[in-house]
């Protein structure tokens, strides 16, 4: 088991006012772990979020000064940005707690009825990912809210959202997962969807990647029912169908056959990048991903990147190349504007 080392040496470390053996010590900890965000999780919010600031701060203002094969090196005299390894900068994000920016996203609690409920609304204009209770992933497009009790019910995993998510979610048929939007009940018998919906639309829709999901009409019976069961008026989906919820009729229609380029960003994809320029870079990810992204920032078609992407989908991508590069990206209608 490893030692967890107090957050009065990390400071001194990061103020260079370590003697070398206590120097030795933090890169001796740093090198051993493996992908174990538990040391953060010991602090409290604000002794989090300054570690998490100092840190971070410190890496990019002196990240020159660090050996090679601990960190990549970052030349801030000119535009070639080189990434020994891109897994070595997630493993310093996960760390960090890095994925968890509040200047982000708005993440508040309240009780409501005795029960502890977590609110996520995502003020950003990128994408902002979110690891439930249970291990479920969900990611937030920019103005989604997620709302969830803090320790799920023993019957069944409740949640309610609003906008645009996609969920990847932990299998336990015991404890049905359910997503209530604004027009429309999700119940979840597989993996992987996206599911629009808010008060601002006429429609809503779930459209499935993997697994299979119920979809039906919000009401008070369906929002009530927690059971994995098909009742009358229930749309089942499977991988590359679509459900349609119209408020003009108030129907629920199913599409066998839907269009699944908008859905292709959520694929896990193994990509290589050996000594590649931004420039064509972000070629490969359009074609692999079927997406639009553009560079409006001409100097990072300059960067080199050395980086292995197995099993990302292409948000990961996206905020690797945002703590590994410092790009930031915008969402805009169909297209991703790096800058």
């Amino acid at each position: 088991m490893k030692e967890h080392l107090s957050i009065e040496l990390l400071e001194r470390y990061i103020n260079g006012e370590c003697t070398d053996a206590e120097a030795a010590l933090v890169k001796q900890w740093y090198q051993s772990f493996d992908h174990d965000a538990g040391y953060t999780s010991t602090l409290n919010a604000a002794q989090q979020k300054v570690l998490e600031e100092k840190i971070y701060n410190s890496i990019l203002d002196h990240i020159d000064a660090v050996d090679d094969e601990e960190i990549p090196v970052v030349n801030k005299r000119n535009t070639w940005l080189w990434i020994g390894s891109v897994a070595a900068v997630l493993l310093v994000a996960i760390i960090l707690g890095l994925y968890r920016r509040a200047s982000k996203d708005n993440k508040d609690t309240f009780t409501d009825n005795q029960q502890e409920i977590v609110v996520i609304t995502n003020n950003s204009h990128r994408i902002y990912k979110s690891r439930l209770p249970d291990s479920t992933t969900v990611w937030l497009n920019p103005n989604a809210q997620l709302k969830y009790p803090k320790v799920f019910a023993a019957s069944a995993r409740m949640v309610s959202m609003s906008g645009e998510c996609f969920f990847e979610v932990t299998k336990n048929p015991a404890r049905p997962f359910i997503i209530s939007s604004h027009s429309i009940i999700t119940k979840v018998w597989g993996t992987s969807f996206r599911v629009r919906d808010n008060d601002k639309s006429s429609e809503a829709d779930v459209a499935v990647v993997t697994g299979k999901v119920s979809v039906s009409i919000k009401t008070k019976q369906s929002i009530n029912n927690t059971q994995l069961n098909i009742v009358s008026g229930d749309v089942m989906l499977y991988p590359h169908q679509k459900a349609v919820y119209s408020a003009y009729d108030h129907t629920l229609k199913p599409i066998i056959k839907s269009d699944e380029r908008a859905l292709k960003i959520w694929n896990h994809e193994n990509l290589l990048f050996d000594n590649k320029l931004m420039k064509d870079i972000v070629p490969a990810l359009n074609a692999r991903y079927k997406t639009h992204i553009i560079v409006v920032n001409e100097k990072l078609n300059h960067y080199m990147l050395n980086a292995d992407f197995t099993g990302f989908n292409l948000p990961d991508v996206l905020e690797a190349l945002n703590k590994s590069l410092s790009i930031d990206y915008e969402i805009k209608n169909n297209t991703i504007e790096l800058k």
